[in-house]
């Protein structure tokens, strides 16, 4: 009987080793994470450019300041070896998804996606100019912009805020706009618009979309 509860405790013991391991394995080879943070001074800054492809959601605000903040958050199977990277050239601040690996990984772009989950938050100062193009990637905006100018193929938008100009673009998703002292144009091939027909102002807004629907309603002050 003694040698039965001993060979018992043996196997719960080395039973509860192999579940811490496996635990501790898994959180750190399972989900790997990879985070970037940047800082920018403003000055001289004219706009910014975020090439977004791969990127699965752009977060954006602006505040009064005098320095621009990038926050990436890379997860996923091949979280670590993707980051997000930015440099400034002359007046602008370029802003991209990069593989920093040098292990082979799959690069088709059709299911990379499935691979890594990359955020990304802006944190801007009020009336610069911010221009976003992605594959996959939806953005949301808020705040007070210079121009706007976003061209998305599979993701959305919600934007609440002003701009002098704003240009959205979208293929499937849907657009979400609320702003104020605005003439709005509208156009979507296949989805529907709604927009209030007694909004006027200074800044234009023109929204397409080829087949996700358009929704404009007027910022409350």
């Amino acid at each position: 009987m003694s040698n039965n509860t001993d060979i018992s405790k043996s196997w719960n013991a080395n039973f509860k080793t192999f579940l811490l391991s496996l635990i501790l394995f898994s959180s750190f080879y399972v989900n790997p994470q990879n985070k970037g943070e940047d800082k920018f001074s403003s000055k001289g800054i004219y706009r910014i450019i975020v090439d977004g492809d791969q990127i699965f959601n752009i977060s954006v605000a602006t505040k009064k300041t005098e320095t621009i903040s990038l926050t990436s958050l890379s997860d996923g199977e091949y979280g670590n070896d993707y980051k997000v990277v930015s440099e400034v050239k002359g007046n602008l601040l370029f802003v991209k998804l990069k593989r920093v690996s040098i292990i082979d990984t799959p690069d088709d772009k059709r299911n990379a996606h499935k691979l890594i989950a990359v955020t990304l938050e802006i944190i801007m100062p009020e009336s610069l100019n911010l221009s976003v193009k992605s594959d996959i990637g939806s953005v949301e905006a808020k705040g007070k912009f210079k121009e706007l100018n976003f061209n998305l193929t599979q993701g959305g938008c919600n934007i609440d805020g002003t701009a002098r100009l704003a240009t959205i673009k979208t293929i499937d998703g849907n657009i979400f706009i609320k702003t104020s002292n605005a003439v709005i144009e509208t156009d979507s091939h296949h989805g529907l618009v709604d927009f209030p027909s007694n909004m006027f102002g200074f800044n234009v807004w023109r929204l397409t979309s080829n087949g996700g629907n358009i929704t404009v309603k007027k910022q409350e002050k």
